[in-house]
């Protein structure tokens, strides 16, 4: 009896099919095992190291613009410093240590590396292992920026209770040239990378990943369609060389070697003198390749890649947007509001950290000065003229239905920054004092000669009253002395 061989379990195991969605369809191997789908995972990516980071970021142009633009960017208007009394001092010391090329640069190595650390040489009387004492500094000496590839966790903050627990507490820094040192955490300012799981950041010993981790796959297949593209355009032109009998010739002793010297002298005199030399029983024809399509494929690409980066099309490739009516407005404005997102995150807290050892290196420090950014836009004359007339418009309307009177407006229009002249208008007069009446002039003889016989004849008018008056109540009384009369006699 033939023994029977046991099945083959990893058929029956579901957890290695994978179903995308409740359907499944037999005849269509949709949802089944015939799916080739089903067998599609999610693996762990190849990590990027340094080398070929370097190597991406020095030979392809488009890798250099996701790393370099956004760092530019996050510094290039600059910064106001407000709430101190001598800003352009504390600038001007701040500018001797090159901050915002430093703040640039390690900016730049956060997202080529996965962060970077800004060294902090700070005189107070302390060495580079002791924490800081900011009441004691005296000079901001310089910044040193690292990339974390030359930075290691040395110690960290190990106790639960402390809020800094798992945080670096003391690094190790190898830089390329010199002697490794180690520096306390409170004489750095660490700039993190990607944000990842825990899981990750582990092991990254501590960091988060580089930009181009993420970007790798679309940058590799951007790369190989314009290679493929201009491999494509070599071949656009094939030659087809009919040789007679080419089957017999090649069978022939020493016949493959003819047929390469006959095809190598064809393809040369076509190269230099751009003709074609054959033997009338020879045909030579050339066949033209289609190139349709292919750049549609490559904007796709394109479109791919600015999409994992989050940089706009007109910034990564350096051209305007196409399509219809497009200009690519709301694409830069989701840029900028982009930038200054991270300039809000990333950037301020390690501007104010700097500013605030200078302050105290300068005796300045104050507690309610703020750290503001430049606009990173400025708007053109015709964008500042449509603004002024949207503004009057609707001034106007709040005037005309009475929301607000001349006075509220211009108090308005001066906190918006408008320069607004101190006029009189009507709108204030509720705030002058009204002038005093005129005194009462004189009468003149002709007024009081008037004004008696006005009084003559008002009481002339009286006593006609009073007459009528009296005559009117005799009447009354006879009508009732009559009347009381007949009375009797009846």
């Amino acid at each position: 009896m033939d023994e029977q061989k046991p099945e083959d379990e990893s058929k029956n195991d579901p957890s290695i099919l994978r179903m995308d969605g409740p359907y499944e369809n037999v005849f269509l191997n949709v949802g089944n095992r015939g799916d080739r789908n089903a067998y599609t995972r999610a693996t762990t990516p190849r990590l990027l190291q340094w080398a070929e980071l370097e190597n991406l970021y020095e030979g392809d142009g488009f890798a250099r613009r996701i790393i370099d633009i956004p760092a530019d960017e996050m510094v290039r208007a600059g910064y106001d410093i407000e709430g101190i009394e001598d800003e352009h001092a504390v600038k001007a010391e701040l500018e001797g240590i090159q901050m915002l090329p430093k703040l640039a640069l390690a900016l730049r190595w956060s997202g080529l590396y996965g962060g970077s650390l800004i060294v902090m040489l700070i005189n107070d009387d302390g060495t580079l292992e002791e924490p800081l004492n900011i009441n004691r500094v005296r000079e901001l000496e310089q910044l040193r920026v690292y990339d974390r590839w030359q930075v290691s966790r040395h110690e960290k903050y190990l106790d639960p209770a402390d809020r800094r627990f798992g945080q670096t507490k003391i690094y190790q820094v190898s830089p390329v040239e010199g002697m490794p040192y180690f520096v306390h955490e409170s004489r750095c300012i660490a700039l993190d990378g990607v944000a990842v799981p825990d899981r990750l950041r582990e092991r990254n010993d501590g960091w988060g990943d580089s930009k181009l981790q993420q970007c790798y796959t679309q940058l590799e297949r951007l790369g190989m369609s314009h290679y493929w593209a201009n491999a494509l355009m070599e071949r656009a032109q094939q030659g087809i060389h009919g040789i007679p009998d080419l089957t017999g010739l090649l069978r022939s002793p020493g016949g493959e070697e003819l047929v390469k010297r006959r095809i190598n002298l064809v393809d040369m005199a076509r190269s230099i003198n751009n003709t074609v030399v054959i033997d009338k029983e020879e045909s030579y024809d050339l066949k033209s390749s289609t190139m349709s399509g292919i750049a549609d494929i490559i904007d796709r690409l394109g479109l791919a890649l600015s999409a994992v980066s989050g940089m706009p099309e007109s910034l990564l490739f350096g051209r305007p947007q196409s399509g219809l009516n497009s200009t690519g407005k709301s694409d830069l404005e989701y840029w900028y509001a982009s930038i200054k997102q991270r300039q809000e995150t990333i950037l301020l807290p390690a501007i104010d950290r700097i500013v605030t050892i200078q302050l105290h290196a300068m005796n300045a420090y104050v507690e309610d000065y703020s750290i503001e950014f430049e606009p990173l836009t400025v708007p053109s004359a015709k964008e500042e003229a449509e603004t002024d007339y949207t503004v009057a418009k609707t001034y106007e309307i709040y005037a005309n239905i009475g929301a607000l009177d001349a006075s509220e407006i211009r108090k308005e229009l001066a906190d918006d920054g408008y320069q607004v002249q101190e006029l009189d208008l009507p709108g204030e007069l509720e705030e002058i004092e009204p002038p005093e009446p005129p005194e009462p002039a004189a009468p003149t003889p002709a007024q009081l000669t008037e004004d008696a016989l006005k009084k003559k004849q008002l009481e002339l008018l009286d006593a006609e009253i009073r007459k009528l008056d009296a005559e009117a109540a005799a009447a009354k009384d006879n009508a009732a002395a009559a009347n009381k009369l007949l009375s009797g006699d009846a």
